[in-house]
């Protein structure tokens, strides 16, 4: 997406949901002590591996820091540099010129981390240059992950703009729907909190209804009842109609037989 002032596109960097956001007044997992925590984390995922934010040169590579673990610098067109922490592998050398979504390693869990995942910052300058110039990277990347948790948000009444940032009208939203069913209210959208919105979804949402529910006479003209019984006689509208949804070219084969039917 693009961002004013910035004139380097950042696209998600790896897949996986968002387990701990931006919070400069974060308690640390591990010492359990306030630490800021100046990037974003994208948890375990099916495939776990981590890809160029943007096009840029690798500036650093760093092996079994204490606590960063394994970790790539990239330094893009604009002067920005995006950093990846916790690799369990690199696969990327210094100098090295990489596109943007090129593979540069896979998540792992070296360093302080207590389980696999990917931390990730974005700076406006030299990374670290003790963090001053970090920002926050969830407000500069479109993530589908977002976009489906805030279109779902919005099925539920609220009112979000689907853009996949999760900023603070997003995180706003899921605080509300967490503290509405009794789950941790802190505004990240992990496994367990998008599974109850999916849940919670309404009941047609993403089902097929089994069974399909007979027209009330009282309301429909006849020639609308006589095309839904020929519809469930020819097999449609029962337990054989195919599994599958109509082409266009069967739909209107449908249409065109009632209509024939009709016309006789």
């Amino acid at each position: 997406m693009e961002t004013k002032g910035v004139e380097v596109v950042f696209t998600k960097p790896c897949y996986g949901l968002i387990t701990s956001l931006y919070n400069l007044e974060r308690k640390h997992p591990i010492t359990g002590k306030v630490q800021p925590h100046w990037g974003v984390d994208y948890g375990d995922d099916k495939d776990n591996t981590i890809m160029a934010a943007a096009q840029g040169v690798i500036r650093f590579i760093g092996r079994g820091h204490k606590s960063a673990g394994n970790f790539i610098i990239i330094k893009h067109s604009n002067g920005w540099e995006t950093a990846y922490l916790h690799l369990a592998s690199i696969s990327v050398k210094v100098g090295q010129s990489v596109g943007q979504g090129q593979k540069i390693g896979v998540k792992g869990m070296t360093g302080g981390a207590t389980g696999i995942h990917l931390h990730f910052e974005v700076s406006t300058s030299t990374w670290p240059g003790k963090y001053k110039n970090n920002v926050n990277p969830v407000l500069y990347i479109d993530d589908p992950n977002v976009r489906e948790l805030q279109r779902n948000l919005n099925k539920l009444g609220y009112k979000l703009i689907e853009d996949g940032i999760y900023g603070e009208a997003t995180i706003h939203a899921v605080k509300n729907f967490q503290s509405k069913n009794n789950l941790l209210a802190d505004g990240v959208a992990g496994h367990l909190t998008v599974a109850s919105i999916k849940k919670a979804l309404p009941i047609h949402i993403g089902k097929e209804d089994p069974s399909m529910t007979e027209p009330n006479v009282n309301i429909v003209s006849p020639s609308h009842k006589e095309a839904w019984e020929w519809a469930k006689e020819e097999g449609y509208l029962n337990g054989e109609r195919p599994k599958e949804p109509l082409t266009r070219e069967q739909f209107a084969t449908v249409l065109k037989r009632v209509h024939d039917k009709l016309s006789k």
